[in-house]
């Protein structure tokens, strides 16, 4: 957890924090941290920089920082699962778009596509 401070009434991460008391508010850009350190509280000018949207999620990757897999508190599928889909999945499941393991694990023809695909999961090592 980034550490926060009160600024004006308001919790904001530290890093924000140190930005507006020496550059003024950034209004809705994101406060980036270049040395990727950001959760271990860094505020070191030299390593922050304004960005938007896409450049944080890009850092936040870049970092390994996402909730991925089963750390997601959204996930359907265990690692095991997703491999397990890997194994059986065979070309002539194409035909019918991997329908009966979408089945049996209880997701989308989709889901099975990205899986195989490594579009979703890519990060996961078949064992």
């Amino acid at each position: 957890m980034r550490p926060a401070v009160r600024l004006d009434g308001e919790t904001v991460n530290a890093s924000r924090a140190v930005w507006i008391l020496v550059h003024g508010d950034p209004g809705e850009a994101f406060v980036l941290h270049t040395c990727h350190r950001g959760e271990e509280g860094c505020v070191n000018l030299q390593h922050l920089k304004l960005g938007d949207q896409e450049e944080n999620t890009a850092d936040m990757v870049a970092a390994e920082r996402q909730a991925r897999g089963e750390g997601n508190a959204a996930h359907k599928l265990t690692e095991e699962q997703v491999r397990e889909i890997r194994r059986r999945y065979v070309f002539r499941d194409l035909a019918n778009g991997g329908r009966a393991l979408a089945r049996e694990f209880n997701v989308s023809e989709t889901t099975i596509g990205a899986i195989v695909s490594r579009s979703r999961w890519a990060w996961l090592a078949d064992s």
